[in-house]
């Protein structure tokens, strides 16, 4: 591909970036690897508990531009940050640290991951600008588009393909690696296997997936609150901690009722047990239970009022996912919480909920097309009333490609 108005924006930015930042002669072949964000309709913390999700990957992406290099470090500019970052990619040196910024460690995390696969190029090393519009924090998962751009970006210099959903385990790894975060595969899944104006149902145990097509009169408004969530500063890990906790409990006693039944993860247990068993579980566990049970639940059948076109009922789904995110696994905030009651309150709204891990990040809404800009009016007045914070409206079209693209360009 070396006619650059048929790459994607970001993309030829970041070729712009990498030319400007002095990291390549004017006429070297520049490549570049770039992967979407993604807004998730409905699962969430579901996927790191073997059950179902429903993303879908949205039109913002994050590239990496940039040339081989004859050593074995990565030569990092991220436009973003406006920061500079060299990280060493071989497995014989230490892997970088506290002093390496944390998006130099997803990258770096990604490289060797795919380098324990064979998949990344023959040289040694590279040099890359980064450049991305998808909001940090914002809870569409900018982290992992980062990752899979990385990947991408290791095939457009010459890297063996891999399957996506083996790219998206890698990259998996190298979060969990770069971050101490034991994420779930939803994000980079979706990142890798997002197809134009449909959602992707993925069966996050056995990694199948069906593509669920997003009604034309479906319109989805996605509102940052402005309130920062961290992955690694939150509570993610302990709410791992505490559903693994809770099939621990759990699990001898199903098995020792049922001869023969596995249960491994909250994705093997129903409401039935946990309403016959609640007696095992301490409140806490039985609440955070009780939100994975219900959330692969609300999932399933939010995919097939999405196909039925029945967006009242999905967005009761929504609904229902916020309260149990908000009372069950307690994951909201007070901001989250005022961005989805002012959502509600507007005319022609069917649903809203918060979305991602939480502890801040943003909200998405379900509405009317008709109705779509006096909700984002009412959101962007009386958010602040509410909360004194300036929360901000992320337009997301639903238009990832099926896979990610590589190309090359020469000036």
């Amino acid at each position: 591909m070396n006619d650059p108005l048929t790459l994607p924006e970001v993309a030829r930015q970041a070729i712009a970036v990498f030319r400007r930042a002095a990291l390549a002669d004017s006429d070297a072949a520049i490549s570049v690897g770039w992967a979407p964000g993604r807004m998730n309709i409905i699962g969430e913390h579901t996927d790191y508990n073997d059950g179902f999700v429903l993303p879908a990957a949205i039109h913002r992406l994050v590239a990496l531009a940039g040339t081989p290099a004859d050593e074995p470090f990565a030569t990092l500019y991220s436009a973003n940050h406006q920061a500079w970052a060299r990280v060493p990619l071989g497995d014989d040196v230490a892997f970088a640290g506290e002093q390496v910024p944390l998006w130099a460690r997803y990258v770096q995390a990604t490289w060797r991951q795919l380098a324990m696969l064979g998949s990344v190029p023959t040289s040694a090393g590279f040099k890359a600008a980064i450049v991305g519009d998808v909001p940090l924090g914002g809870g569409l998962s900018s982290s992992a588009a980062l990752e899979v751009a990385t990947a991408m970006f290791a095939q457009s210099l010459g890297g063996r393909a891999l399957p996506p959903l083996d790219v998206a385990r890698a990259c998996q790894r190298a979060e969990q690696a770069g971050a101490d975060v034991a994420v779930g595969i939803m994000d980079q899944a979706a990142s890798c296997l997002g197809r134009p104006h449909s959602a992707m149902l993925l069966d996050c145990r056995a990694l199948t997936f069906t593509y669920v097509p997003i009604p034309e009169d479906a319109e989805w408004i996605v509102f940052d609150t402005g309130a920062p969530h961290t992955l690694a500063t939150s509570g993610y890990n302990s709410r791992r901690s505490e559903c693994e906790a809770a099939v621990a409990h759990l699990a001898p006693v199903l098995a020792h009722e049922t001869p023969g039944r596995q249960i491994h993860a909250l994705r093997d247990i129903t409401l039935a047990d946990l309403t016959q068993h609640s007696a095992l579980l301490d409140d806490v566990l039985l609440q955070r239970a009780r939100h994975v049970v219900s959330e692969n639940m609300r999932t399933l059948a939010a995919a097939e009022a999405l196909q039925k076109c029945d967006l009242a009922m999905v967005g009761m789904y929504l609904n229902q996912s916020h309260a149990s995110l908000r009372d069950d696994y307690e994951v909201s905030c007070f901001e989250l919480d005022a961005a989805v009651d002012v959502a509600l309150a507007a005319p022609g709204t069917f649903g809203a909920r918060m979305m991602g891990a939480g502890f801040g990040g943003s909200i998405i809404a379900l509405v009317r097309p008709e109705s779509s800009a006096k909700l984002c009016e009412r959101l962007v007045s009386e958010y602040p009333r509410r909360t004194g914070r300036n929360g901000a409206l992320v337009p997301c079209d639903i238009t990832g490609e099926a896979g990610i693209q590589a190309a090359s360009w020469r000036a």
